[in-house]
């Protein structure tokens, strides 16, 4: 393959340099010969230089081409088809609709050849140069064939399930080998190349039969997977977007649990722990499906699991404005807890300490009232203060001279005659 590019490369600069002489020629005989038809000239030698540079030409056989690569479809020889098609779409001189439908049916051949990851990428490209084609939607159904029937279902989902049930490792002990050899794989991530193909099915075909599908187990592999975030961005879509889905009850239970888990804890930022509340009386409000004894229980461990962390949060605010010498504040949010998150141990903790900052009020507010006279040393100071016109030195406080043993008498033999 590399040998045949390089003789193309080099016929192709050939055949421009030899363009290129022959239309300076051509210049120079118009010039002397006093041509007559300088429009004729002009376009001949456009398509000359034009045909140097590029593969794409005016392809009076075209429909005649595509005709018989549809025969041979037909008749199931795809390796001959798919190389007709695949001119047919590369040259750009064609009809925008033969080119998209010989583009679509390349992509075909390919996917009966089992040679899958070119046929995601053909579609890829055929949903890229025509976004709003004729084939889009065929297009699209044939990438979610390949993505979850070839690849999530056979590979990731069969794993999920050996891994619920015990009989495979989990995946992040388990080590994945390159496979340069199998058409039908990607070489390196099967289940990161599913879930891009899944991505682009929702993206090129938002209303499509498969959108709902493509959102919904995108998310599910995200969720399992432990990756909160993604997953939350999926099934918020299929909420949101597809209401009439048979996917979008069981997507409400996950994205619930994927906001509750996506915040990181109360020390992060609790919006999505407040879109997870929100979105629990939504449904509690609206979905028939979870009026069932175990819904509402699914529902109500959900909902104290954020309540919880909400909770938190605001204990924690008021923590540190007690720490930080506002008690004002610190009991604000304390009376916060206990009003908005009644039954919870943040609660109770803060009914504690309401309790604990009402009675340092009490205390300041009596000895504000009922001041003490001053004792005996506090007298005292006072008055070394009137007659120094400095501070007292405090007797409780460490010594300011140098440390050490005080100086003892020196021994009896120092000094003496010898």
């Amino acid at each position: 393959m590399p040998t045949q590019n390089a003789n193309r490369i080099t016929q192709t600069g050939r055949r421009c340099s030899f363009c290129v002489m022959r239309y300076a020629l051509c210049v120079a005989v118009a010039a002397s010969a006093g041509c007559q038809s300088l429009g004729k000239f002009k376009d001949s030698a456009y398509t000359t230089v034009r045909s140097a540079l590029t593969s794409s030409y005016h392809d009076s056989e075209a429909e005649t081409k595509i005709a018989r690569a549809e025969e041979l479809y037909n008749q199931g020889n795809y390796l001959a088809a798919q190389d007709i098609f695949a001119d047919l779409a590369d040259n750009t001189y064609n009809p925008v609709l033969l080119a998209e439908k010989a583009r679509y049916l390349e992509a075909e051949c390919l996917r009966k050849r089992h040679h899958y990851t070119d046929a995601v990428a053909t579609y890829n490209r055929q949903l890229q140069d025509f976004p709003a084609g004729a084939y889009r939607e065929r297009a699209c159904t044939g990438l979610f064939e390949v993505a979850f029937h070839e690849w999530l279902e056979k590979d990731t989902l069969t794993e999920i399930e050996a891994e619920q049930a015990g009989t495979l490792k989990p995946w992040w002990q388990r080590q994945r080998m390159p496979n340069p050899f199998d058409p039908t794989r990607p070489m390196f991530d099967v289940e990161t190349e599913a879930l891009k193909a899944l991505e682009n099915v929702h993206t090129h075909d938002l209303a499509g039969p498969n959108a709902d599908r493509a959102l919904f187990w995108c998310g599910y592999v995200h969720f399992y997977r432990g990756r909160f975030e993604d997953a939350d961005h999926f099934l918020s879509q299929l909420v949101e977007m597809h209401k009439d889905s048979k996917y979008r009850p069981a997507a409400l239970e996950m994205a619930i649990a994927a906001k509750n888990n996506s915040t990181g804890g109360a020390v992060y930022d609790s919006q999505k722990a407040s879109e997870a509340l929100q979105l629990i009386h939504h449904v509690e409000a609206t979905s028939p499906e979870h009026k069932a004894q175990d819904k509402r229980e699914m529902l109500t461990r959900q909902k104290m699991a954020v309540r919880v962390q909400l909770a938190e949060k605001d204990f924690r605010m008021a923590e540190y404005y007690e720490r930080t010498g506002h008690p004002a504040s610190a009991y604000f949010y304390y009376e916060l807890v206990c009003r908005r998150y009644p039954g919870t141990k943040f609660s109770d903790l803060a009914r504690t300490r309401i309790e604990t900052l009402e009675a340092a009020r009490h205390q300041a507010e009596h000895d504000k009232a009922n001041p003490q006279p001053p004792g005996t040393v506090d007298l005292i100071r006072q008055e070394w203060d009137r007659l120094t016109g400095k501070p007292a030195p405090d007797e409780d406080a460490a010594p300011t001279g140098p440390k050490g043993p005080p100086p003892g008498p020196l021994p009896a033999d120092i000094g003496s005659p010898r």
